[in-house]
């Protein structure tokens, strides 16, 4: 009960935290019967937050042990998390995931779906890192306790993010096919490391991946795409799209036209301080009415409540500073923060007597400003821009999003 509550508020958050989430191959994800869920890992836990969300069954998640704060056992429980300790967390941790185990094969010999992350690590890069066995020695340690006419299935599936550190932005999921577990046990080293090979080849193609010096110049080509030509072209396919502008990019030299404007772009960008408006390109070519407009409710947005999500980003940055946790945990904070808000200002309108209607008014300010996504200061930016420069960045946008349909065409 309290998981289809919390699944619900964050099905409302994310769906207005992301600007659009396009998936592919939803109808393949058996919707019963013992499941591990294997996805790469690029975003701590916002990937996991989102296939929570679309998925049409409920998820247990195996996550970093360290993360579990013996104060926070409650919400762990309630959001189905299982820690896994790693060598590094200590002999004494190491000893908790016996229990660990014991409850991930209870969950899927009950015919329960678990998410596990293959490469064991969270990295925000556009690629896909070594899958390590450890998905094999679940899989296979579950046979086991698996009941008479069940089948453990393995379902890869590439979660593809443009940005995820930035709301707004676009994530583009694909399921693979799923396939059986075969008759192993974990010390059968050839049957590990079939599995591990099968399992890596099936991630392979659902990832969408660039060589690390191009993602920004990727990024900036796949931002023009989603938000400038996919919304124009009901019949494509983003995922595949997407794969054909990361292999250009990959193939091509520094000397590349279409990577030499993207470039171009950047540099402009990150001279004006605005570096992250790359990723919104369809307010790089809006006019200043239009920012204005976006600016000022932005602004009353701030005012009613949105500076508690600046609090809230600016205490967790300075307390965590690996960059991948650093946003998904506000995204949750703010998450817990906002519900907490509005039952406050309830409570203090009950008491003084003041209409509800107030909180009504509040929220929808609240979601009205939601709504408008990019961060304040990167519409200032463009709205403030010098006339040659807006001009030189929108030619440039053009310029590129021709350069894009003919990679597609």
């Amino acid at each position: 009960m309290i998981y289809a509550f919390i699944r619900l508020w964050a099905t409302i958050f994310l769906r207005l935290y992301f600007r659009k989430t396009i998936i592919y191959g939803d109808e393949k994800v058996p919707l019963k019967g013992p499941l591990i869920l294997a996805s790469n890992h690029p975003s701590a836990f916002l990937e996991a937050s989102v296939l929570s969300i679309f998925l049409k069954r409920p998820l247990h998640y195996l996550v970093r042990g360290d993360m579990f704060n013996p104060k926070f056992q409650w919400l762990f429980d309630w959001t189905n998390q299982i820690p896994i300790y790693r060598k590094k967390d200590g002999i004494a941790n190491l000893r908790k995931n016996a229990s660990s185990f014991d409850l991930t094969y209870k969950k899927l010999s009950e015919g329960e779906a678990i998410l596990i992350f293959p490469e064991a690590k969270t990295v925000l890069e556009k690629k896909m890192r070594p899958i390590q066995r450890g998905t094999a020695h679940l899989a296979f340690g579950t046979l086991p306790f698996i009941q008479n006419g069940e089948e453990l299935f393995i379902q890869p599936v590439g979660v593809n993010f443009t940005e995820p550190r930035l709301p707004g932005t676009d994530v583009v999921i694909k399921f693979g096919e799923p396939f059986l577990t075969q008759n192993a046990t974990r010390e059968d080293r050839d049957a590990i490391e079939e599995f591990t090979d099968k399992l890596s080849h099936s991630m392979d193609a659902l990832i969408i991946q660039v060589d690390d010096a191009l993602e920004k110049k990727y990024d900036v080509l796949a931002s023009i795409y989603l938000r400038m030509m996919y919304e124009n072209n009901p019949g494509a396919n983003a995922h595949q799209d997407l794969q054909k502008i990361a292999g250009y990019v990959n193939g091509s030299d520094q000397n590349d036209p279409l990577l030499l404007k993207a470039g171009e772009m950047l540099m402009i960008l990150q001279r004006k301080k605005n570096p992250h408006a790359a990723y919104f390109p369809d307010l790089i070519v809006m006019n200043r009415m239009g920012l204005a407009t976006m600016t000022v409710l932005k602004c009353i947005w701030l005012i009613a409540g949105g500076w508690i999500w600046r609090v809230l980003r600016n205490v967790i940055f300075k307390k965590i500073t690996t960059s991948t946790f650093q946003t998904p945990t506000t995204v949750g904070a703010f998450m817990v923060v906002m519900p907490l808000m509005t039952i406050i200002l309830l409570v203090i309108f009950i008491i003084s007597d003041i209409p509800l209607y107030f909180v009504l008014i509040w929220l929808f300010v609240m979601w009205l400003g939601t709504l408008i996504r990019p961060p304040l200061h990167l519409i200032w930016g463009l709205l403030v821009s010098a006339a040659n420069t807006k001009t030189a960045l929108k030619k440039d946008v053009f310029s590129i999003r021709d350069g894009v349909g003919k990679i597609l065409s």
